[in-house]
């Protein structure tokens, strides 16, 4: 199933709690992915937040796996003010609370402080890696196409702490960027930490904050997106990792925060 098949399963007439079904084939490891699982949460969300509120930061914990199947997805508005709007919504399933998402909505304010972000970094590209579409790789990064371009493939012993390059959804899979997309896109990128090990080992997120930069999209999912993660803590099995991706025209679109945690 498409990306944008799962999301048609949300509108404004859906009610608070919401029954829905979780896409096959966007597995990873033993659980939906996260960019899909917070998108579900975030679609239900979406069609009761009023127009000119843009989403400005989303915190998501991974509580327990998400699994392909049956899920009840809860949200409720927490806070209504005339400029913000702090939100919540959860995904259930089989009885276990498996992501809470909380969310902050703001309208533009007048600033006299406008400062300008970094443009996309610049590298190379004549030697770029690819994830393949085939073997021992997560069954939903067949829906994205990547071009590594700094770092490396996963299990390759690297001795960066950063990975990036290029990243769309594949042909199939076209359709107009939005929030929904962004979080897909972003959270589609394997953790650096596992490009440092030598060999397979498991790793899944713990908790993910992504800030959206960019609110006026004009491009498609399919376009190609630049990213950039760097790993500024890791010890005890929990990797802190930062992130940022940029727009096709080179404009910072959102900045990720993830701690993941790693089995090895």
């Amino acid at each position: 199933m498409h990306f944008y098949q799962v999301i048609q399963q949300f509108n404004a007439e859906n009610s608070d709690e919401h029954g829905i079904d979780v896409p096959p084939h966007w597995g990873q490891g033993r659980a939906v992915f996260g960019g899909m699982a917070a998108a579900l949460a975030m679609a239900h969300l979406l069609p009761v937040i009023p127009a000119g509120m843009p989403l400005r930061s989303v915190s998501v914990s991974f509580v327990a796996p998400l699994n392909a199947g049956a899920a009840t997805v809860r949200r409720r508005i927490l806070r209504q003010g005339k400029s913000v709007i702090q939100a919540q919504a959860e995904i259930e399933q089989d009885g276990q609370i498996a992501l809470v998402l909380l969310a902050s909505f703001g309208a533009p304010r007048q600033s006299q402080h406008q400062l300008v972000a970094d443009t996309a970094p610049q590298w190379q590209t004549e030697k770029v890696h690819t994830l393949p579409k085939q073997g021992q790789v997560p069954e939903f990064t067949t829906h994205f196409d990547y071009r590594i371009s700094h770092g490396q493939l996963p299990f390759s012993a690297s001795p960066l702490r950063q990975l990036g390059g290029d990243i769309r959804m594949a042909g199939s899979e076209s359709s107009q960027a939005g929030i929904l997309e962004l979080l897909a896109l972003v959270d589609a990128w394997p953790p650096v930490s596992l490009t440092l090990l030598n060999q397979p080992a498991p790793a899944s997120s713990l908790t993910w904050t992504i800030e959206f930069i960019a609110h006026d999209l004009p491009f498609t999912n399919t376009d190609w997106w630049r990213y950039l993660a760097e790993i500024e803590f890791g010890a005890e099995g929990y990797h802190h990792i930062s992130a940022k991706l940029w727009q096709p025209d080179g404009k910072l679109a959102a900045i990720s925060r993830q701690t993941v945690t790693v089995f090895a």
